[in-house]
């Protein structure tokens, strides 16, 4: 059996332990060092003697994988010992040792050997490196491991996302060159602070791990076994491939100058077991302070032990550099953001013309607590540089915001530039026919390299914008087959955006554009499984009054939630909720959307032209209401107009915790109900809690303050994620 084979029969194999520590305990002469002190990755070829040693105490010790000792063995690390001709050599070099002991062995049992590849010295995210440089550093070590003979890539002990993306881009590559079937296992190092060095959580690797390929995923370093259980599980139940497992011998003490590990080797293996036992681990190993004597212990504690089954189903996100966001969300639909945008903002293009990067960032930071689920970013400006500006733009935003980003161009140059920039998973905006199949296809590829999801336009190069449910769905069955049968990406991976065109016209071609999308969502959803949907969603209204553009959009979202629509490119803030709508003003929508009547545009419009907001008219019904009925509405609507002056009248006959505990409290009771049932999002239900929490500050002062009579504990709760 392969390893691969034996994987997926749901075996145990155990990796070996340190070897940077293993070193450090030899005596090593002047010589064996052949002119490189300090190099341990050069011993492979001046000292293999005492490397090939370490291989073999591993793997007498129970190890059935051990590690190259190539730890550092990257262009540039080598280049600080002078040594960055002979990368490949090096890591060829220490393959073929490691190769070497595994078949000096006589007991039939099969061996395997992981290249091991390290995170370097610099961290991309933060510009110390870029992307074309961190390729070729480790293209060449990848090549070396791969000539002498490694079964595992093993990408180890990473600190930064765009790192790991990028060395296991260059994986790929030379896996497909050279037509051997290595795995790729990249194993992260997540900080007693809970995230890798850069702040990203365990979340936003396992999105991206996915979407690049990994087939083992998990983590080495920093901790000893127990800090690392929250990780491990989580990696368990989301993460479709294998998990690996290489804790410390506990965590690093100080004691008399040295550094040392405390746990024993019994209580370290029995530790590392029940990450078998329980949750279904795979490979496990040692890390920092490990030895032979660790791995024997490990071996003995977990013979007999078969790892628990897992599900291996795999959540989809996406992800920015710090988190995950998922892609399905409930309630739908997922919100992207529009306002960094130069086709539809006038005050971003006028930032971006200004070079006012700071007030770039701030429109960004805004959509995140305006309640965007991810942000679509656009720069294309006739005149302007668009590579240059949209690298400058993602280069800052991606350490400043913790939403995905969707990046939205038209030009593959841009695309691709802007992808070696991002450490997370983002949405690339988008690939469609009008140029051809070639140029798709060179889009999805992209794609798929970078692990980014994907918008696909219902357009094609004959008809340009498909207008029919009928056409639309033939476009997209034509993406669809470019996508997942030529390049090998998942359905998941596409997010078709089926078009919307403006009701707003009073043409009569466009008089059935509502009905023709939403139509044509339910057809894609139900004939291309596994897809997601999208829709510029203020497109349905455009030439309308600002007033009626958000009675119309609000309606038609919920319209096309209702026929499986899965995100929304959209302003959050400029979305109500049905709740907040009066009954008459959403049948005038309805009758527009769905072309009932041949006057349905002029009705439409003709009930909004005396107002000067959208729901002024349920606004005005409401003034009569007592005002226990008004501040409940207010609460619903998140309004917090006139919050103080129906406070002050409230007080006229309760006191405030009555006003609290039977008024408010009760109103967010039923914001929960409608956020439940999926007729509130979420912005909505944050804008509820501000209403609610001005209405308690404002009435602080009136509640009665009482010494407390004993000392008592509060526990909150929430949901992970």
């Amino acid at each position: 059996m392969t390893l691969r084979e034996r994987l997926a029969a749901g075996e145990l194999l155990i990796l070996d332990g340190a070897m940077g520590t293993e070193i450090q305990k030899m005596e090593i002469r002047e010589e064996d060092w052949g002119g490189h002190h300090g190099c341990n990755e050069f011993l492979n070829i001046s000292a293999p003697h005492l490397i090939a040693e370490v291989h073999r105490l591993y793997y007498a010790a129970g190890s059935d994988i051990v590690e190259t000792n190539t730890f550092g063995a990257s262009e540039y690390v080598l280049a600080e010992y002078g040594l960055a001709d002979r990368v490949r050599e090096i890591n060829s070099a220490a393959a073929r040792l490691a190769r070497s002991v595994a078949d000096g062995f006589s007991d039939g049992k099969l061996r395997y050997v992981a290249g091991s590849i390290g995170p370097g010295t610099r961290l991309a995210s933060l510009g110390q490196i870029d992307h074309d440089t961190v390729y070729a550093a480790y293209r060449p070590q990848l090549e070396g491991l791969a000539e002498g003979g490694v079964d595992i890539f093993m990408v180890e002990t990473c600190q930064d996302p765009l790192h790991f993306k990028t060395v296991i881009e260059a994986a790929h590559d030379v896996i497909g060159e050279t037509g051997r079937d290595i795995m790729i296992l990249l194993s992260v190092t997540i900080e007693t602070t809970g995230t890798m060095l850069v702040g990203s959580d365990i979340g936003a690797v396992i999105s991206v791990a996915s979407a690049m390929g990994v087939d083992i995923l998990g983590i080495n370093c920093a901790t000893g076994p127990d800090l690392m259980a929250p990780y491990i599980s989580e990696i368990c139940q989301t993460f479709p491939g294998y998990v690996m497992v290489m804790p410390n011998a506990g965590m690093p003490q100080n004691i008399g100058g040295k550094m040392v590990y405390s746990l024993p080797p019994e209580e370290f293996g029995q530790r590392v077991a029940r990450y078998v036992s329980e949750n279904g681990v795979q490979i496990a190993g040692g890390c920092c302070g490990t030895s032979p004597a660790y791995i024997a212990a490990l071996h003995a504690a977990t013979r007999g032990v078969a790892p628990a089954r897992r599900a291996r189903v795999r959540t989809w996100s996406l992800a920015s550099l710090y988190s995950a966001q998922g892609m399905l969300q409930e309630p739908r639909p997922l919100m992207i953001g529009e306002r960094a945008n130069t086709n539809g903002s006038r005050r971003f293009k006028e930032l971006l013309t200004s070079e006012n990067w700071d007030g770039i960032l701030e429109v960004i930071a805004d959509q995140e607590t305006g309640g965007s689920h991810a942000l679509d970013l656009c720069v294309a400006y006739t005149g302007r540089n668009e590579v240059r500006d949209m690298t400058l733009a993602i280069a800052q935003a991606v350490t400043r915001t913790r939403l995905p980003l969707v990046i939205d161009t038209t030009s593959v140059e841009v695309m691709e530039a802007s992808l070696k920039l991002y450490g997370g998973r983002p949405l690339v905006n988008s690939v469609n026919l009008e140029s051809g199949e070639a140029h798709a296809e060179r889009v999805c590829r992209l794609a798929k390299r970078h692990g980014a999801a994907l918008v696909a336009l219902t357009i094609d190069e004959i008809e340009g914008m498909a207008k029919t449910a009928g056409k639309k769905l033939e476009v997209a069955r034509r993406i669809h087959g470019i996508a997942v049968d030529r390049v090998g990406l998942a359905p998941q991976d596409l997010v078709f955006d089926v078009l919307t065109f403006t009701l707003g016209s009073g043409d009569q071609d466009s008089r059935n554009a509502g009905i023709e999308t939403l139509e044509g969502i339910r057809q894609v959803k139900a004939a291309l499984p596994g897809v997601w949907t999208v829709l510029g969603l203020s497109n349905i209204s455009f030439g309308l009054a600002p007033q009626p553009r958000k009675i119309l959009n609000s309606v038609f979202l919920a319209e096309a939630v209702a026929a499986g629509l899965d995100m929304a490119i959209v302003h959050a803030a400029s979305i109500l909720p049905m709740a907040a709508i009066a009954d008459e003003d959403r049948e005038a929508a309805l009758a527009l959307i769905y072309n009932r009547h041949e006057n349905a545009l002029f009705d439409f419009i003709k009930r909004f032209e005396d107002r000067t907001g959208g729901t002024e008219a349920a606004s005005e019904s409401s003034a009569s209401l007592p005002v226990e009925k008004r501040l409940e509405q207010a609460v619903l609507r998140g309004n917090r107009a006139g919050l103080d002056l129906m406070l002050d009248e409230a007080r006229t006959s309760r006191d405030a915790l009555s006003i609290i505990n039977e008024i408010l409290i009760p109103a967010m009771k039923i914001v929960g109900e409608l956020f439940g049932s999926g007729k509130m999002q979420l912005p909505f239900v944050l804008q509820s809690a501000e209403t609610m929490r001005a209405a308690v500050d404002l009435l602080q002062p009136w509640i009665e303050k009482k010494d407390a009579s004993k000392p008592c504990s509060m526990v909150l709760a929430t949901v992970r994620g």
